[in-house]
């Protein structure tokens, strides 16, 4: 079995199991959750992607017309897509502004934007995949970076667990292994690169642009390995016996806490699934089918 590990199916499979086995293994999903819906985060990393991967030189403009474009498709919330929209616009204006002032991308050459990575894990049957926001290397020294592009309410909050958090640390493994791969290049991390949601109106207080580096030594890289490839036996494990006919209530039970309702996709109908109810026929009608590896899946057929 060749299992492709990604940081957003670990993260879902170690916060809520049950979300877990809705999401990845049904792989079902509540039928508004359409990826071409659109939000503030996301424009924004359209409008950062066109500029780092295709020299778009006005890339608020960009986002603007595929706002455009998503109010035809959805006109019912025309609204909410052109606020979100106009927003997003006016970050990534401010975005290139910043960079102008600052010169905060002077001596890095963008080796491409939204770039997916994939190596294997040594001898185990897993790879180790993901999709780097903008790959970079340091003209100084080739060192290879990343940007991870985060769209923030403010810009203390999130370096303060930056360094522990496990999708930097798998970004940062991703690298790393790439690196050795193609001939022992080096890596010096990942820069989380912080925009505030912010319109800038003259009542917001800057900054609205910063950055923070995150680095992991070696040692936290061979942990995180080790950590991987467990996370990875454990849904394999998790998989075989669903394959062969366990209950999901005896491997998958769920995990609800405050945020819960936020992030998995079973909040809704987790006491449904316990309480006698029949969520089969509540699936069947406001759930859908989906293939929650297409991002990578349509890279590789391009």
């Amino acid at each position: 079995m060749n299992l492709a590990l990604t940081s957003s199916e670990m993260a879902t499979f170690q916060r809520c199991k049950r979300g877990w086995w809705l999401s990845y293994y049904r792989q079902l999903r509540r039928r508004h959750e359409l990826p071409s819906l659109p939000n503030i985060g996301n424009m924004y990393h359209g409008g950062l992607e066109v500029y780092y991967n295709n020299g778009v030189t006005d890339p608020a403009s960009y986002v603007l017309t595929i706002a455009a474009q998503q109010v035809e498709e959805f006109p019912e919330i025309a609204d909410q897509v052109m606020k979100d929209a106009e927003l997003a616009a006016i970050m990534v204006e401010g975005y290139i502004e910043w960079l102008e002032e600052t010169g905060a991308d002077v001596g890095l050459k963008v080796i491409g934007a939204e770039c997916q990575v994939e190596v294997g894990l040594g001898e185990t049957p897993y790879t180790l995949r993901g999709k780097i926001d903008t790959r970079l290397e340091r003209e100084v020294d080739g060192a290879w970076l990343q940007l991870e592009h985060k769209t923030v309410g403010n810009l203390a909050d999130l370096p303060k667990y930056a360094q522990s958090n496990p999708q930097f640390l798998t970004y940062d493994l991703l690298s790393y292994l790439k690196a050795k791969e193609e001939g022992d290049r080096s890596t010096d991390g990942v820069i989380l690169n912080m925009a505030r949601r912010v319109k800038r109106t003259a009542k917001a207080n800057p900054p609205f642009y910063a950055r923070h580096e995150v680095r992991h030594n070696v040692d936290e890289l061979r942990a995180h390995y080790r950590h991987v490839v467990a996370i990875g036996r454990d849904i394999e494990r998790v998989r075989k016996t669903l394959d062969e006919g366990t209950d999901p209530h005896d491997v998958c039970p769920p995990s609800v806490d405050r945020n819960h309702l936020w992030y998995c996709s079973c909040a809704p109908i987790t006491t449904m699934f316990d309480d006698g109810s029949d969520v089969e026929s509540y699936l069947a009608d406001l759930y859908e089918d989906y293939n929650p590896f297409a991002r990578y899946d349509e890279e590789e057929a391009a």
